[in-house]
């Protein structure tokens, strides 16, 4: 469980609150007062756009600095521990936020979303996933990743499609200056397309008692990378590994599941999770004031049909310029897509969940346009 409060103050400032909890384990009270305080900035991170650049927020759960360097579109920020009590084996913080904004900083009211298409991650050696016999891991961390970006990103929403898995060698993506097929965007409607490799998920060799248990949790690690391609021209936008480890809390031969609450409560499966949410505030951040570039589907007589709709932001009355758009052969005979600017503007007069319908403002300047056109809003 978790609270977050955001209040106004004098100057354009403003202070928030924000609370969080964790498992005390084998009476380590100061390990879960860190957790616990983590768990509270990571969300407050995620529900108000600020980003915290500092490397060492805690040490040995106490807070070491008053100031952190965190970014929001903010000058300044301090962060105080206001409370804390613990309840049979649970730790309770309360953590206070105090931020000034920079109005210079700000993106235009109104910002569009952009929908990500996530389909099944990739696993680089699926003998790792024999520890715990993780069956449907990919399709969990997938999944896991697609709520986070569902829940807390403020420039994007997912087109889930985890048990898809698509037929592209790694190791081409990993190749300079690789472009994804443009049918991937096409056929589900998406702007962005972001694919996920799990690299490792080994687990540290260690002893373990003759009854199966382990002597002690051994280690496991997660690194996995993300890799962001934009819809239209198939280029890679933004790319990241993330890597994290902890404690694997479960017998040796138990059968784990990747679905169930008990992996996600155990430390490698709370491990996961900041990742997904750090992944989150990053993604947010190569997005924040990019434009959204929608496609005409659809034309009849002076009425288009877009790729964008409620869901994305869009309203009836918003207006759309038109951008023509051409594929032409590169030295290597592949097609890539140029935009030339039109006088063809578009007014929104329908909208449904993820298209809308709009009517071509002036009819002289839109006898070029077609469709996969781009359609930018003004």
């Amino acid at each position: 469980m978790w609270s977050l409060a955001l209040l106004s103050m004098p100057a354009k400032a403003e202070w928030v609150e924000a609370s969080g909890e964790a498992l005390i384990t084998n009476s380590n009270i100061a390990q879960a007062r860190e957790e616990a305080i983590n768990q509270a900035i990571s969300y407050a991170t995620l529900s108000t756009g600020i980003q915290i650049s500092s490397q060492q927020q805690t040490s040995n759960g106490n807070l070491t600095q008053n100031n952190f360097a965190i970014n929001r579109y903010a000058q300044a920020i301090s962060i105080q521990l206001v409370s804390e009590r613990i309840q049979g084996n649970k730790i309770y913080v309360s953590l206070r936020l105090d931020l000034n904004d920079d109005p210079t900083q700000q993106c235009s009211a109104g910002q569009l979303k952009a929908a990500i298409l996530i389909p099944q991650a990739q696993i680089k050696d699926r003998t790792q996933l024999r520890y715990g016999q993780l069956s449907g891991f990919e399709e969990a961390i997938s999944e896991k990743l697609g709520n986070s970006i569902d829940g807390y990103s403020s420039t994007s929403f997912t087109h889930l499609h985890v048990t898809e898995r698509l037929d592209i060698n790694q190791e081409l993506t990993d190749i300079r200056g690789y472009r994804l097929p443009s049918w991937l965007s096409e056929i589900t409607d998406s702007q962005y397309i972001l694919l996920q490799q799990i690299i490792d998920i080994s687990i540290e060799p260690t002893q373990s008692t003759f009854m199966g248990l382990w002597d002690e949790a051994p280690q496991r690690q997660f690194q996995f990378k993300l890799s962001l391609y934009h819809g239209i021209s198939g280029e890679t936008v933004w790319s990241k590994t993330y890597s994290t480890s902890a404690p694997w809390e479960f017998e040796e031969q138990a059968i784990v599941s990747p679905n169930s609450d008990q992996f996600w409560r155990s430390a490698y499966g709370r491990n996961i999770n900041l990742l997904m949410q750090e992944a989150t505030r990053d993604l947010d951040n190569t997005l924040n004031c990019r434009p959204l570039l929608g496609q005409v589907v659809s034309r009849q007589a002076d009425r288009i049909i877009l790729n964008l709709g409620r869901r994305h932001g869009i309203r009836v009355g918003d207006k759309f310029q038109v951008v023509l758009q051409q594929n032409l052969p590169d030295r290597l005979n592949e097609m890539r897509a140029i935009a030339t600017k039109s006088r063809a503007t578009v007014k929104i007069e329908q909208v449904s969940e993820e298209s809308a319908t709009a009517v071509l403002v002036d009819q002289n300047a839109a006898y070029n346009v077609q469709i996969n056109d781009i359609a930018l809003k003004i």
